[in-house]
């Protein structure tokens, strides 16, 4: 049942979906963004909710979780205009949630959904949480 907290972890992407809602200057990368980030809420969600390795729902929440991973730093160290102090604590969340996602990785390898797992990928979707967010301000 530890899976649960993956559930939860995972609505923290409506974090930065209510920051896009709000934002009144949206241009065409963000709303591009903001599809692919609700994308991947519905799967990520939809798979922790029975989380079993190796299936289809699996492969694609990694799948997109990479290709968001990807844009999303891009737009955000390239392409948004933010504060040079901004992309560096943004640099931080993204340097960390690689460390807490190789950490996941690593643990699962081991025991699939153990507690160790559970920990270290619920870290991961706070920090991408509050990493994706950055595009949206």
């Amino acid at each position: 049942m530890n899976n649960y907290y993956l559930v939860i972890s995972t609505l923290g992407l409506l974090f930065p979906l209510a920051i896009f809602v709000m934002n009144t200057h949206k241009n065409n990368y963000e709303k591009g963004l903001a599809f692919l980030l609700l994308i991947n809420l519905v799967i990520s969600f939809l798979f922790w909710l029975n989380p079993i390795q190796n299936s289809w729902i699996h492969f694609y929440d990694g799948l997109f979780g990479k290709i968001s991973y990807l844009l999303f730093s891009i737009y955000i160290l390239f392409i948004k205009k933010l504060e040079q102090r901004l992309k560096l604590v943004f640099l931080f969340i993204l340097v960390s949630s690689f460390y807490a996602f190789y950490c996941s990785n690593s643990k699962s390898s081991n025991s699939w959904c153990c507690e160790e797992h559970i920990l270290y990928h619920s870290m991961f979707h706070i920090l991408i949480s509050l990493g994706t967010a950055f595009a949206f301000f």
